[in-house]
């Protein structure tokens, strides 16, 4: 009931604000699903990045719920993420973490994560209504762009950070790495995931990309970001402030036309 309530919201919210998206949201709970949507999902997935199945079955089954962007129109599967929670050791707290993410190129530019991420906010907030969210990343310059350019404000993860809520951030981290089986650099909190990026996946990004501030930014916290293998973790709060300005950009960028593809 709370995954309907909170699809509800969503939807009345873009109502309100005159917005109708390229693509409408399909949310599939864990339990709800079937090998033709595991198989049709991996489908959409391997046109982008190779994966084995069997590999990709495990992830799946590993989050909680799986959003599936479908075209208007045809009702084909342009995109997904999934997504779950975690515990956090901070009173009435937990931790919002994103699961794979495949989007084709014609719909990318539209803030479909970050639809996703406050759909899956909301139906969690409805649930657990007291209960404080957190958001943690470990991003690549892109990803890290594509979100904290959304956000009012966001921290960087501090491996050496003291006080009680980063504490137990850097225990959430860790969880997450070990699961990931990613290391972290005690000094820097540069997460090793050993993917490294090509000279042809650069090249897809102008040179005025890398000038923007949030480019800047990954930058100063992972200089060698272009050969390292390593990404930056972040985090943030579901806040009034943070909620406001996603909107926002949500809002604009479904307002974009999609590409031909």
């Amino acid at each position: 009931m709370a995954l309907e309530q909170g699809g509800a919201m969503l939807d009345f919210l873009l109502r309100l604000s005159a917005i109708r998206p390229p693509v409408r949201l399909e949310r599939i709970h864990r339990e709800n699903l079937s090998e033709a949507d595991l198989r049709a999902l991996h489908a959409v997935s391997n046109r982008l990045m190779a994966e084995d199945l069997e590999h990709f079955r495990v992830h799946a089954q590993a989050n909680d719920v799986v959003h599936v962007f479908r075209r208007r129109d045809t009702g084909d599967i342009v995109g997904f993420q999934f997504w779950r929670t975690a515990p956090l050791s901070l009173p009435r707290s937990r931790v919002i973490l994103g699961g794979k993410l495949r989007i084709l190129p014609e719909y990318r530019r539209h803030g479909l994560h970050l639809l996703s991420g406050l759909d899956f906010f909301l139906t969690n907030k409805l649930r657990h209504p007291w209960t404080r969210h957190y958001r943690l990343s470990i991003a690549s310059v892109f990803g890290f762009v594509s979100i904290t350019e959304a956000l009012a404000h966001y921290q960087p993860f501090d491996p050496k950070a003291s006080d009680a809520e980063s504490v137990a951030v850097r225990e959430a981290f860790q969880a997450l790495a070990q699961e990931s089986h990613f290391r972290v650099d005690p000094e820097t909190g540069l997460f090793f995931v050993d993917i490294y990026m090509t000279p042809e996946t650069l090249s897809r990004y102008p040179r005025t990309f890398f000038q923007r501030p949030a480019a800047r930014r990954y930058a100063e916290l992972n200089p060698e970001f272009r050969t390292n293998g390593s990404y930056v973790g972040f985090w943030f709060r579901f806040t009034p402030a943070n909620l406001l300005s996603v909107t926002r950009t949500i809002a604009r960028k479904l307002r974009r036309p999609v590409a031909s593809g």
